[in-house]
C-alpha cells in the first residue's frame, strides 16, 4: 500500500496498469496513442517562469541562455508543463468541454508522465473518442465492404504525406537550403510572431 504512493515504483506501476486495463475493459481499445513534449526551452512563458524578471519582456535570448534557464530552474518548467497539458486536454481533447475536441468528443484518457534526459517532462497518454469503430469492426468492414475499404485508404494516403503545402518535400528542403545561406536568415523558432491584428 505504501509503495503504491512513490511515484516510479513497481507497486505505483502495477496500480497504472491495472486502471489502464480497467478503461480498456470499460471504453475499449484506445484511438490514439499520443505523446505530447512541450518545448521549453524555446517557450516564451516558460522563460518567463524560469526567468527573475516581475514584467515579461518579449525578448529574444541566445540557445545556451533558454537552455540554462530552463536547467536552473525545474520548478518553473514543471509550472509550464502542468500549464501547457491542461491547455491541451481541455481544448484539443476537449474534455469537460461542450465543444469536441480536434479528435471528436472524448470519452476517456489517461496520461502518464516522463521525464527526459535533461530532466524535463513530457506526457504519454491514450484518448479514447465516442462512437470509433473497434479494431475488429474496422478489420471485417475492410475484409468486405469495398467502399470502405477505398475510404480508408485515402485516409491514411492524406494523413501520412510527406510534402508541404505548395511544394513536394524536396523542393521545401531547397527552399530552406536557400534561405540558410543568406546572412538574414534567422530561424522560425528564434524569432517571434507577429502580434493580433488591432480590433
Amino acid at each position: 500500500y505504501v509503495a503504491g504512493k512513490v511515484d516510479s515504483s513497481f507497486s505505483s506501476k502495477g496500480i497504472m496498469k491495472s486502471q489502464i486495463w480497467s478503461l480498456i475493459t470499460h471504453l475499449g481499445a484506445p484511438s490514439w496513442f499520443i505523446t505530447f513534449s512541450p518545448a521549453d526551452s524555446r517557450h516564451p512563458l516558460c522563460l518567463y517562469y524560469a526567468s527573475e524578471e516581475e514584467v515579461f519582456r518579449p525578448e529574444l535570448l541566445t540557445n545556451d541562455e533558454r537552455y540554462r534557464m530552463t536547467v536552473r530552474n525545474p520548478v518553473a518548467c514543471a509550472r509550464f508543463f502542468n500549464f501547457v497539458v491542461s491547455l491541451f486536454v481541455h481544448h484539443i481533447l476537449g474534455w469537460k468541454s461542450l465543444e469536441p475536441g480536434v479528435f471528436g468528443h472524448t470519452s476517456g484518457y489517461y496520461g502518464t508522465v516522463e521525464q527526459q534526459g535533461r530532466l524535463t517532462l513530457h506526457l504519454h497518454s491514450f484518448v479514447w473518442i465516442k462512437g470509433v469503430l473497434s479494431p475488429q469492426e474496422v478489420r471485417d468492414r475492410i475484409m468486405v465492404d469495398s467502399a470502405f475499404q477505398r475510404k480508408m485508404i485515402e485516409y491514411l494516403e492524406a494523413v501520412h504525406i510527406g510534402e508541404l503545402i505548395g511544394q513536394t518535400l524536396e523542393e521545401g528542403r531547397q527552399t530552406l537550403n536557400n534561405r540558410v545561406k543568406q546572412d538574414s536568415f534567422i530561424p522560425a523558432l528564434d524569432q517571434l510572431p507577429d502580434g493580433p491584428p488591432q480590433s
